[in-house]
């Protein structure tokens, strides 16, 4: 290797060190709250390589790459803080149902065992390949889940694509409430001089560059957020009919981009999600869903986990999150199926939504008496749920546990 100059070793040095800043958080903030400030500020800066919300210091810390551009990132921390803090709506979540197990048989080597035996290897940051029991297991889930929606609403099951239309998140407001998390699905601009030069400068299969935006095309896909997206879609201008509630289940991979909060299983940027979506009045809608929460509660009796049932919001990215998380949680809207994966840790494993008027009004949905529709849905996270009961039963009872589960749900 040869020797570097004291200038090029400086650099070098400044550009490897790692520097954690502690950003105080206000004392009246709910933990949950922290918690969801402390993921959103890897999306603050390229150099935040780590958060974590300290409770016991009510503090986020963060642990930097380099440590020259230090005070701009407590600036654009500091920033976000006061986007996210959360003033006189001080509602938090509730626990509506628990179960319990002993925390001291959990298997804190699960993913490593399963990378081990092949069922599971990377091939990017929150991407991964499934092969073997695990693999089968997922579809064991999907298949019982599905099974369960036609039975007990008469679903109508569907096949969905992974790219989704952006005019129907446009009209969804995700671009607005969650553009953190977009995936864009684009293309180079039907051009041939741009695409010749874009072609000669990876002629030495260099890495993608692009010369400057408009070598791109506008993005009329992105890759899903969430399967129900496209029932939406699909039933925009629709009319629905007279009775009983109308009933969807369709199975998909979603995309959601979490910047350095992607590891392991517990947070993916492409997973599997299975979902049940009804449409019609309010007291169809909201019976739907609660029929749904026993059944997924009988799930995680046949599987033995430890699981709560909370009130819960959706991610907001920061500007709108204090309203729209006190209008959620107030309101009953969203509810978490939260599993445990070690002691006083967990991770959402399914949601049970109410949206009220707010799809039928965005895609035009209408009931038979010409309003707009009222909407729901539940939706479950295949790789979170299997690999929580990995970790709480071993590789090998669990595999028992969900082959049985899926034969008696």
């Amino acid at each position: 290797m040869p020797d570097m100059d004291v200038g090029s070793q400086s650099q070098f040095k400044d550009e490897f060190a790692m520097e954690t800043l502690a950003i105080p958080l206000p004392a009246h903030l709910p933990p949950d709250v922290c918690t969801e400030i402390s993921k959103r500020a890897c999306y603050c800066d390229t150099s935040i390589l780590k958060s974590r919300y300290r409770q016991d210091s009510n503090c986020l810390e963060i642990d930097l790459q380099g440590s020259s551009a230090s005070g701009d990132v407590a600036a654009k921390l500091e920033h976000l803080i006061g986007k996210m803090q959360i003033e006189r709506l001080t509602v938090t979540p509730r626990v509506l149902r628990e179960r319990t197990r002993d925390l001291q048989r959990f298997v804190p080597t699960a993913y490593e065992q399963l990378v081990a035996r092949g069922d599971i290897w990377t091939s990017g940051s929150g991407v991964v390949g499934r092969g073997g029991a695990f693999m089968r297991l997922l579809g064991r889930l999907d298949t019982a889940i599905e099974r369960l929606a036609v039975r007990e609403y008469q679903a109508a099951p569907q096949s969905y694509n992974s790219l989704v239309p952006s005019d129907w998140l446009r009209r969804a407001g995700y671009f607005s409430s969650f553009p953190h998390s977009v995936t864009f699905a684009v293309h180079l601009r039907e051009d041939f001089e741009a695409i010749e030069r874009f072609g000669k400068r990876h002629g030495q299969g260099e890495n993608p560059t692009f010369e400057d935006v408009s070598e791109i095309a506008p993005p009329e896909h992105c890759l899903s957020p969430a399967v129900c997206y496209h029932t939406y879609g699909a039933l925009m201008g629709h009319r629905l009919s007279a009775g009983a509630v109308s009933a969807y289940t369709g199975h998909g991979r979603c995309f959601r981009y979490e910047s350095k909060n992607l590891r392991g299983l517990d947070r993916l940027w492409e997973f599997s999600m299975r979902e049940i979506v009804w449409l019609g009045d309010r007291e169809a809608v909201l019976g739907a869903r609660e029929t749904a929460i026993d059944s997924a509660w009988r799930l995680v009796s046949l599987l033995d986990l430890s699981a709560r049932l909370e009130t819960a919001c959706d991610p907001f990215f920061a500007g709108d999150f204090p309203s729209l998380r006190f209008f959620q949680l107030a309101h009953d809207l969203k509810y978490e199926l939260q599993v445990d994966v070690a002691p006083g840790t967990s991770i959402a494993c399914a949601s049970f939504n109410y949206h009220e008027r707010f799809f039928g009004t965005r895609f035009g949905i209408t009931s038979a008496h010409g309003e707009a529709a009222h909407t729901g849905c539940a939706a479950f996270g295949l790789e979170r749920l299997l690999y929580a009961c990995y970790c709480q039963h071993g590789l090998e009872r669990a595999q028992e546990l969900v082959e049985s589960a899926a034969r008696r749900l």
